[in-house]
This record gives structure tokens, C-alpha cells and sequence, in this order.
């Protein structure tokens, strides 16, 4: 069990459930709303807990990982590591179903992308686009997802938006962990991005992702769809983009300390830009003004929801006062 607990990789469990609140976060924020589905989101980040584990134990089990492995423990996975990993994925999928049958379908899609990924006769992690893309939808797309899909309310446009651009900077992160796995990956057979492209290529391509995901964001905040305030992170952005240079000139893709370094400059930021929105927020509140989402300078029509036609024309109808006023 010790073995287990450590190939779980239980430093990282907190970035992979902060991807699930911040679907949930930002879809209160788009809206304004007060808190809800709060017993959901719990079941939710239960089954999504099983779901790392589980994602991690059949990685393991293949891997057989003695190298340096990040924000996690290289030790020997026990000969029943695939046959926990699959009772892990099952129970996350029956929690999550409990939870709601939508966020049980987006267990289900992952569970399944997890086995695709680590299963000997698929090993779609071996591949040079499948494994980018089961870490984009999985991580980047269903995550944050599950988390919207707890607070139960119709998506909008700047939610969708930001949702994928999130989703890209999150492959980006793929690529920054893979960069320095080239050995490994080739001793194994693998046919990883950074096996068939080379180190420096893996970092350019996680420079180019997050570099979409904090342009967008920085446009966004200009066209006023997110505070304006946000722009003053500005200086984090160019912070981070001189990590990457600094990585790109390091040999053979640098070690995992590269990587963490990243991290830790990514979480800077993230915590910045929330700590400009709450005090965009809490501004607002004091001086009797729209707040959150509601409160931006491009308001109305970003916040309003993506409905069929006849549903739009009662949102609108139900709404009308508040859309005067803004």
C-alpha cells in the first residue's frame, strides 16, 4: 500500500482538483452567483481523486519509472498496480455518476482515455499526438468541465472561451513534463513528441501553449471581458516567457527542476490575477456596482447563456430589467 500511495503522486492530486474548482469557481464568477451544487462538486472531487490515482497506477504499471518523476516518488510499482488502477477508475466512474449522469459520462470518456493511454496493447502515451491529446481533453477539456457542469446553469460565450483557452495552456504543462524524459521515453520504445521532435521542441511547443493561454487572457482583460485590472499581472506573463528562454538554452531539455520552476511561476500568476479579481470584486460590491462576470466592462453579451432560440427569448424576457441597466 506504501508503494501505492506513493505512485498516486499525492503532491500533484492538488493541481489535478484545482482544474475541477476552477470550472466551478469560474462559472459562479461568470454569472455572479452565490454558491450552489457545493454537494455535487464534493462527490465530484472524490471521484476525480480515484480517477488520479487510478490514471497514475496503470502509468506505472507500464512504465516501471526509476527516473526522476515530478512532484512524485520513484519506487517500484507492486505486481497489482494495472488491477488497482482499474478499480479505481470504476469506482471514480460510480461516484461520479452519483454525483450527476453528466459528470459520470465525463468519468467515463477519461477512465477510457486512461486505459487508451497506459494499456500495453494501445500505449497511446508511446505516441506523438495521441499522448498530447488524451492530457488536452482529459485534463485540459473534461476537468474544468465537471466542474461547471456541478453548478448546474447554461454555459455562456465567455465561459466556452475561456474553457478551451484554458485546456491549451493545460497541454502546454504536458509538454513542460515531458521535455526531460527523452532517455527514458526512448529506452522504453516510446514514440513520445519529445523522442520524435527532440527536447527543445517539447519546450517550444509548452512555450507556444501557455503563450496562446496568457495572450488570450491579456486580451481578454483588454476588450474588458475579464476586470481590466487583471492587465496589471502583465510583468508575470513576460516572467514566465523568460523561464522558457532560460529552459530553451539549457542542453538535453534541462532536468525536472526546469519544470517545477515553471510551476511555481504559473501558480505566482494564478494567484495574482485571482487576488486582482476578488479586490475587481469586492470594489464593485462596496460601491454598488454589477460584480463578477456581471460587473465587466463587456457585461452583456459575454454572460449571456448559450440557449436554443425559444430558451433565449425567456432568458431575455426574465432578464430584460437587468439588461436596461447595464
Amino acid at each position: 500500500m506504501t508503494a501505492l500511495w506513493h505512485l498516486s503522486r499525492p503532491k500533484l492530486l492538488p493541481f489535478v482538483l484545482l482544474l475541477v474548482l476552477c470550472g466551478y469557481g469560474l462559472t459562479h464568477w461568470d454569472r455572479g452567483l452565490v454558491a450552489r451544487g457545493a454537494p455535487t462538486l464534493g462527490l465530484t472531487l472524490v471521484a476525480w481523486a480515484l480517477l488520479h490515482a487510478g490514471t497514475l497506477w496503470l502509468n506505472a504499471a507500464v512504465d516501471r519509472d526509476e527516473g526522476p518523476v515530478l512532484y512524485g516518488k520513484a519506487v517500484a510499482p507492486p505486481p497489482y498496480a494495472a488491477a488497482a488502477g482499474y478499480a479505481a477508475l470504476a469506482l471514480c466512474v460510480l461516484i461520479a455518476a452519483l454525483a450527476q449522469p453528466a459528470i459520470g459520462l465525463a468519468a467515463s470518456l477519461c477512465s477510457i482515455l486512461a486505459i487508451a493511454y497506459s494499456h500495453p496493447s494501445a500505449l497511446w502515451k508511446g505516441h506523438p499526438t495521441l499522448g498530447p491529446l488524451v492530457n488536452l481533453v482529459g485534463y485540459g477539456l473534461l476537468s474544468p468541465l465537471v466542474g461547471f457542469l456541478a453548478v448546474d446553469v447554461p454555459p455562456t460565450w465567455r465561459l466556452c472561451f475561456v474553457w478551451v483557452t484554458g485546456g491549451i495552456g493545460v497541454m502546454g504543462a504536458f509538454f513542460a513534463a515531458q521535455a526531460f524524459q527523452h532517455d527514458e521515453d526512448a529506452a522504453r520504445g516510446y514514440r513520445t513528441f519529445v523522442v520524435t521532435h527532440g527536447a527543445v521542441a517539447c519546450v517550444r511547443a509548452a512555450r507556444l501553449c501557455m503563450g496562446v493561454g496568457m495572450a488570450v487572457g491579456i486580451t481578454l482583460a483588454a476588450v474588458g471581458w475579464v476586470p481590466r485590472v487583471c492587465l496589471v499581472a502583465l510583468p508575470v506573463a513576460l516572467w514566465v516567457d523568460a523561464h522558457f528562454r532560460t529552459w530553451l538554452a539549457v542542453p538535453g531539455g534541462g532536468d525536472v527542476s526546469h519544470a517545477r520552476t515553471l510551476v511555481l511561476r504559473l501558480l505566482a500568476g494564478a494567484l495574482i490575477a485571482i487576488t486582482l479579481c476578488f479586490g475587481d470584486y469586492f470594489w464593485n460590491d462596496a460601491h454598488g456596482l454589477p460584480v463578477a462576470g456581471l460587473g465587466t466592462a463587456a457585461g452583456h453579451p459575454p454572460d449571456r447563456p448559450l440557449l436554443p432560440p425559444g430558451a433565449m427569448r425567456r432568458w431575455e424576457a426574465q432578464n430584460h430589467g437587468i439588461l436596461i441597466a447595464r
